[in-house]
């Protein structure tokens, strides 16, 4: 099995479950009664993606002591709570977004335990990417100080976050991608994500990485 996926897939889980837990710290203090009840939902789904990935690494032969239950090595813009709405948001924008669109090119995986979860995790995802919408386009409106500060916190999570797919000609990638394990590139995925945000949220920039000196291909980041 190709060290680059057992890595991708770990990853996969340790970032729903910390996803899902900064969904839920704001399921009692999000701004409206109705976006308290969608953190609820979003952060139940993503701990339900996390404990239904974790043991496709069991099936391919690799031991982990977590079960879901712990966040293992996520990403660091989401190791910690998220300070304000406006990082909730970017959160469900960027960190939803570049790990949704990784799962879309697994759905047809010849990781067979993978396409079934791949299958089930996007059916649920849909809604949260209505809900990261439909809250970018109200600040978009209302402009002023928060839409700055939802286009600060979409710079500061895009450059975490952006790199985790890895360099696009990484090796074990594209060895990956050659044996049916996942449909697109490191690149592609995130210029689909980039390619949505943009016209969602003015003001956004979205480089691509260029400096890959001190990338860790097991944490990923």
């Amino acid at each position: 099995m190709s060290a680059t996926m057992i890595s991708l897939i770990g990853s996969l889980a340790d970032n729903k479950c910390a996803l899902g837990r900064r969904y839920g710290e704001w399921a009692v203090s999000a701004p409206t009664i109705e976006s308290a009840v969608a953190a609820a939902a979003m952060a139940q789904d993503e701990l339900g993606h996390a404990r239904s990935t974790y043991p496709v690494l069991a099936k391919l032969g690799v031991e982990r002591s977590d079960d879901g239950l712990d966040a293992g090595h996520p990403l660091g813009v989401i190791s910690s709570e998220l300070p304000d709405w406006a990082s909730f948001i970017a959160a469900n924008l960027v960190v939803d977004g570049v790990l949704t669109t990784f799962v879309a090119s697994t759905r047809d995986s010849s990781i067979e335990p993978l396409a079934q979860r791949a299958r089930k995790i996007l059916q649920e995802e849909g809604a949260h990417k209505v809900h990261a919408g439909a809250w970018a386009r109200r600040m978009g409106q209302v402009g002023g100080s928060d839409l700055e500060l939802l286009v600060q916190r979409i710079d500061e999570m895009w450059a975490s976050v952006a790199r985790w797919p890895g360099p696009d000609d990484h090796p074990g990638y594209r060895e990956a991608m050659e044996a049916g394990m996942v449909a697109y590139g490191p690149a592609e995925i995130r210029g689909q994500v980039r390619g949505w945000l943009t016209q969602l949220v003015p003001g956004i920039s979205l480089d691509e990485p260029t400096d890959w000196s001190d990338w860790d291909d097991q944490l990923r980041r």
